[in-house]
């Protein structure tokens, strides 16, 4: 089975992202929208994981939420909103953090 999870909050703000991290299974994938999407740009505790996950293509940032804050990814595949759908319907189930 695998999970789609899907985080919102900026990994300085709040434990989110690490909580997330830590139960992620091997099959699931990691959703980065609203202001969690400054985890792809920032150096935080946590940026060598998401960067072992983006080489796996698991992680994937919503490319609007991106714009909206004028940020540009380093790391992660930039997802549009149908990409989400598409993200959702592969997934068994989806968690939002």
């Amino acid at each position: 089975m695998s999970i789609l999870h899907t985080i919102n909050s900026s990994p300085f703000q709040t434990f989110a992202l690490q909580q997330c991290l830590v139960l992620l299974a091997e099959k699931d994938t990691l959703l980065l929208i609203e202001d969690a999407v400054i985890a792809t740009h920032g150096q935080h505790p946590f940026f060598s994981e998401l960067e072992t996950l983006s080489q796996q293509d698991r992680l994937m940032v919503l490319t609007p939420d991106l714009e909206a804050r004028g940020i540009e990814n380093k790391i992660g595949k930039k997802c549009s909103y149908s990409d989400f759908v598409d993200l959702a319907a592969k997934h068994q189930s989806q968690m939002a953090w």
